[in-house]
């Protein structure tokens, strides 16, 4: 029985992760870790273990060896991005023992933590992406309202990097310049964040899974409502609460495009984000290189296993495309959850099924 060590295991993605192993019908023996000790009983792993986290580079690398040898393991998948760069430098130094991976180099998570840098790529590459600009000072900031502003619309101030790598969390649609200055001096920000033109079309997403620059398999899904919108100053969470599967070729065609244009010998799994433009044309947001988005267990009940093909991955060293190729996930599926309910997979039809009473039907 093979066993997978999976990081982050108490948390959102490292649950939905082991979910989806679960659900692959392989008999797997799953080793969780997790620095957050609250976290710990909320691990579906046959064993979990409390480690330092990883900033704590030597006793991190201490952790993972120890469990390793404890419990023989084969293959470790990190979920959260801070872990997933530390595995992948531990993997370039030769410093994972037997255990094996599947992650992009460390020169490409550099872009792919770094928005500047990714879009500064994408733009070369002739993708659509939204216009944007460093903020390095408050001069910055005036210039940047007055190039991307557009009538009464905000603009979106947010952090550069990727959460645990730089401020990735903070973002705010601002309306005056005296707002994104505040948002920037409450989180230390010039330098680290930048404005950018606001998107109010459609919250996309492509994911992909790559073998030695193979598109093995992809799909892609439409944001439609978050959990506990309030909680957020832009009513936009990372925990999506309805989403659903969709097939739009173009939106295919540009993921496939910005990973390659990041990384021409793409290797394990990536996510691009994708937010319509005044017009609704897609424009890319960001790439997230080796790790899975939180919701990845509904793109397995919907028809592609992403974490069991990883693992595959990552044990084998390659895999050949799924037949057909290209997208393997029907569109018109729902993904509905929130805080303490769901998820639950409903199809379009399903919608119908329920009884109306007091609606004005159509």
């Amino acid at each position: 029985m093979k066993t997978v060590l999976v990081t982050g295991a108490g948390g959102p993605l490292g649950v939905n992760f082991c979910r989806s192993l679960r659900a692959s019908g392989e008999p797997l023996r799953l080793i969780g870790t997790d620095a957050n000790r609250w976290h710990l009983p909320l691990s579906l792993c046959d064993q979990t273990y409390l480690i330092p986290f990883a900033k704590d580079a030597k006793g991190y690398r201490r952790a993972l060896l120890e469990i390793a040898k404890a419990e023989a393991v084969d293959v470790i998948i990190p979920t959260h991005p801070v872990e997933v760069r530390a595995v992948a430098e531990l993997r370039d130094a030769g410093a994972l023992g037997n255990m094996k991976t599947a992650l992009p180099t460390t020169s490409i998570l550099d872009v792919t933590d770094d928005k500047a840098k990714t879009q500064a790529i994408l733009l070369a590459a002739g993708l659509r992406v939204p216009a944007t600009r460093l903020l390095s000072n408050e001069a910055d900031v005036h210039e940047a309202f007055a190039e991307l502003r557009e009538g009464d619309e905000p603009v979106w101030v947010r952090g550069s990097g990727a959460p645990g790598l730089g401020i990735g969390g903070a973002a705010l649609p601002c309306r005056s310049v005296s707002i994104a200055l505040a948002w920037i001096e409450h989180y230390n920000g010039f330098g680290k964040m930048a404005a950018s033109a606001y998107l109010p079309g459609d919250n996309l997403s492509w994911m992909a899974l790559f073998s030695d620059g193979v598109l093995v398999a992809s799909g892609a899904r439409e944001r439609l409502e978050y959990v506990l919108p309030h909680v957020s100053p832009s009513g936009i969470t990372g925990a999506p609460a309805v989403s659903r599967t969709i097939e739009n070729p173009e939106l295919a065609r540009m993921g496939e495009q910005a990973v390659r244009a990041i990384d021409d010998a793409a290797h394990g799994v990536y996510f691009v984000d994708f937010k319509g433009d005044r017009e609704n044309r897609p424009c890319i947001t960001e790439i997230n290189g080796g790790r899975c988005g939180t919701t990845i267990h509904f793109y397995t009940e919907a028809g592609c296993n992403f974490p069991h093909l990883l693992t595959k991955l990552a044990s084998a060293g390659s895999l050949a495309p799924l037949e057909g190729g290209g997208s393997c996930i029907a569109p018109g599926q729902y993904w509905i959850r929130t805080l303490d309910c769901g998820p639950a997979l409903v199809r379009n039809e399903d919608f119908d099924s329920y009884p109306r009473a007091g609606l004005e039907l159509t």
